[in-house]
């Protein structure tokens, strides 16, 4: 897997130095592993390695800014022919239909920046990159944004998302279905959410299938963060600009798909929503949203 990754990012890595003698692509994608999967600081993996701390920062610099060059060979919608496995994949492990994924916001610990610092606090009160993802039936990213401050509502970033606007659109191929997000997305025919006081026993059985396949994206967060713990908060903020630690969580992100698609165990935990969320004024529901979610809970849940 190594050797595999090596080749791929070849080719992107600047050769360029003030070295006499430039570290090698293995040497600087064996620190940024270290460096992305230990959260430790740079000086910590330096002594590791044997070289200085500015060497760190430059190998996981390049090395990262040559992941994101690749992130779309690893993380892309799927076609039609992924969709419907996809589907029967959700169906037959949770027996909810027409999933065509389950997407949910992560907040990533960032130092607080010395620039527009007040759109970074969250609700927490604590300064985070807020990273939408889509995950599928094997705890795959297939869509994921990473660019927006901690402040930014879930709602406002679907909205905002090229993939939203994509579907919208109809730019790219998508078979029926909906995606399953939290209450803190808007119902919409395309995007289906939990029902927040079930009354009949159908209701009741729309939202136990319902949470058990929308925390596939929790566990999917849940792996990738135990994976790469410089993006779990046990390994502390994150202490650069929040430009480059959009480009440190995309490159892990890659990362985990690099290590599903090659069949890298994965450890499932029973894993908790990072902030769990209620309506606000920017959830607001299409008539057309619910009209699906009606006509799911009866032909599918009676």
């Amino acid at each position: 897997m190594f050797l595999e990754l090596h080749d791929k990012i070849e080719t992107f890595m600047s050769r360029s130095t003030s070295q006499s003698h430039p570290f090698s692509v293995t040497t600087q994608l064996a620190v940024t592993l270290q460096f992305l999967a230990t959260g430790s600081f740079q000086t910590v993996v330096a002594s590791a390695h044997g070289i200085s701390q500015p060497s760190v920062s430059n190998c996981v610099r390049g090395v990262t800014d040559a992941l994101c060059s690749i992130a779309k060979e690893y993380i892309q919608f799927p076609t039609a022919a992924r969709q419907m496995s996809m589907q029967h994949g959700f169906m037959e492990k949770f027996g909810f239909p027409k999933v065509l994924g389950c997407i949910d916001g992560t907040h990533i610990s960032i130092v607080a920046p010395s620039t527009n610092e007040a759109i970074y606090v969250n609700r927490k009160s604590f300064h985070p990159i807020n990273v939408q993802a889509i995950c599928d039936d094997v705890f795959k990213f297939i869509d994921v944004v990473v660019k927006w401050p901690g402040s930014t509502h879930d709602a406002f970033i679907w909205r905002q998302s090229g993939i939203n606007l994509k579907i919208t659109s109809k730019e790219i191929p998508i078979l029926y279905g909906w995606f399953l997000g939290d209450n803190g997305y808007p119902l919409r025919p395309n995007l289906m959410t939990p029902l927040l006081s079930p009354v009949t026993p159908r209701e009741r059985r729309y939202n136990r299938a319902f949470l058990k396949t929308r925390k596939t994206i929790e566990c999917t967060f849940g792996i990738w963060k135990s994976k790469w713990r410089s993006m779990d908060k046990t390994g502390g903020s994150l202490c650069y600009s929040p430009e480059r630690v959009c480009k440190l969580i995309l490159s892990s992100m890659v990362l985990h798909n690099f290590c599903v698609d090659c069949g890298l165990q994965i450890h499932i935990e029973n894993l908790e929503s990072d902030i769990p969320y209620t309506e606000t004024e920017d959830t607001e529901h299409s008539d057309n949203g619910i009209l699906v979610l009606e006509n799911i809970i009866i032909n599918y849940f009676t």
